[in-house]
């Protein structure tokens, strides 16, 4: 509800200075990076991620409470977007298209241009890849399957992190 109300609050604000100088040397990688195909990825990427860990925790359950992991994910999800959403609106940090000269205006969006710090795709596909390995953990499933997911829990949000910012939409 707070980030709700602080995105309202900043609706009408002015974008913080976009001066390259004042951009960390790690960071500036970023502002060269423009893909309308990472960032459609990325989009892909997070709903294929959302409804894998899904069916997995909900198959591992055996029939036995499916609902529970749904639950558990969703809540790991609605917390960590939250939170991200919370830290956006209060940072304001440009994103990095914001940078590049060749960027069209048209991809610009007013009310987003300012969130960059965290990516909530990233943090999304962290908190549910790694709810649902901590949930398969914790069953009775093979010692291979819970290292498939665990291996999945570490990949899906590195790959995420680097479309994001392959896409302009974050730095590293």
């Amino acid at each position: 509800g707070f980030s709700l109300w602080k995105h309202e609050q900043n609706r009408t604000r002015h974008l913080p200075l976009i001066d390259l100088s004042r951009v960390p040397g790690i960071d500036r990688v970023s502002t060269r990076q423009w893909s309308m195909q990472a960032h459609r990825t990325s989009n892909v990427l997070f709903g294929v991620v959302t409804a894998a860990s899904l069916a997995t925790a909900i198959a591992n359950q055996h029939g036995e409470r499916p609902l529970l992991p749904v639950v558990i994910i969703a809540e790991s999800g609605f917390f960590t977007a939250g939170l991200t959403n919370t830290v956006k609106e209060l940072v304001r940090r440009p994103r990095p298209y914001l940078y590049n000269a060749d960027v069209p205006a048209s991809a610009y969006h007013p009310g987003e241009d300012a969130v960059s710090f965290w990516s909530g795709h990233t943090a999304n596909v962290a908190a549910v890849t790694f709810s649902t390995a901590n949930l398969v953990q914790h069953s009775d499933a093979s010692p291979a399957l819970k290292t498939a997911t665990w291996i999945g829990a570490a990949l899906a949000p590195a790959a995420m992190g680097y479309l994001r910012v392959r896409a302009g939409r974050h730095f590293p």
